[in-house]
């Protein structure tokens, strides 16, 4: 008896994990941007939406005058971010709504970026830098 109730205890735990994953909900990324009632040039379809992003990102090569890998990789990363969190929250899926995701991730990252390199990583507080291992 006992043998039977924890075996059917332990497949239930088995099965858990595959229960959650059946009512996962997947965000659709494949979808353009809600256009605002005034819009110039609307968002139709999703290449319209990353012609945007390529368009924000060329700008940003011409007035500096070269291409900003750092600049294009938080911009990729933080679109992600920002479309992810509106997608998530069932906001309204506008440009403006994933733009104040997407800064406030780029504020968030550029913050981080900053404080990692003012801080003092290779100097004595922690790191031998002739034996190459941490101080305990």
């Amino acid at each position: 008896m006992l043998k039977s109730i924890l075996s059917v205890g332990i497949g239930g735990l088995l099965l858990l994990p595959f229960q959650s994953l059946k009512s996962q909900t997947y965000l659709n990324y494949n979808q353009p941007y809600v256009n605002s009632p005034n819009a110039k040039e609307p968002f139709l379809t999703k290449k319209d939406n990353d012609d945007f992003w390529k368009n924000l990102k060329l700008i940003r090569e011409k007035r500096d005058g070269y291409k900003d890998t750092e600049f294009i990789n938080k911009i990729d990363w933080c679109r992600y971010v920002g479309e992810s969190a509106v997608l998530q929250k069932k906001e309204e899926y506008t440009l403006n709504n994933v733009i104040k995701y997407t800064k406030r991730c780029m504020n968030v990252q550029t913050y981080m970026i900053k404080k990692y390199l003012s801080s003092d990583i290779l100097g004595d507080k922690g790191w031998d830098a002739g034996r190459g291992e941490f101080k305990w």
